[in-house]
């Protein structure tokens, strides 16, 4: 009878055992499948960041560009006119022409990195759409800049003309 009841009791604790195996393999595959949907997320969110805030960067500076675009012609329309003046704006366009250049080198760096990571991640249709629309809005934004520096060296120029 001793050995039955002992028998009993370790095929009862192995179905015990046994059953909280499967319970813990259930949830462990219930965590590595919340781990991948939170590792994706978290790969489109810090793209769409990134992009977003090239965009932004380049928006910003293309803008200041314009605005001392505007503040030359006030310039030239109040016949301000100096030298030291009209220097200081050539050094100002060179230097603009300079961060220009690194920002092109930086969105070549951006593409790279937006190519790389659609061919490798499975992104969603949706989530696809939006990250080219904001890759496409980077393109519109550096475009942009090069008007607003095209602006700023015609106003340098007319305005080192009168001097």
């Amino acid at each position: 009878m001793n050995k039955f009841l002992c028998s009993l009791v370790f095929v009862l604790s192995f179905s015990s055992v046994h059953a909280q195996s499967n319970d813990s393999q259930k949830e462990i595959q219930t965590l590595v499948q919340r781990v991948d949907s939170l590792e994706h997320e978290l790969s489109y969110l810090k793209l769409t960041y990134e992009l977003n805030t090239l965009n932004s960067d380049i928006t910003m500076f293309a803008n200041e560009v314009y605005t001392k675009s505007i503040a030359i012609q006030l310039d030239l329309y109040n016949r301000n006119f100096n030298s030291k003046l009209g220097d200081a704006y050539q050094q100002y366009y060179e230097t603009c022409q300079r961060k220009k250049q690194s920002i092109s080198e930086l969105i070549e760096a951006k593409k790279t990195l937006y190519l790389i990571k659609v061919i490798t991640y499975p992104y969603s249709e949706s989530e696809l759409k939006t990250l080219k629309a904001s890759y496409n809005v980077i393109n519109d934004a550096y475009g942009s800049l090069g008007k607003s520096m095209e602006l700023l060296k015609i106003v340098i120029d007319t305005y080192n003309e009168f001097l």
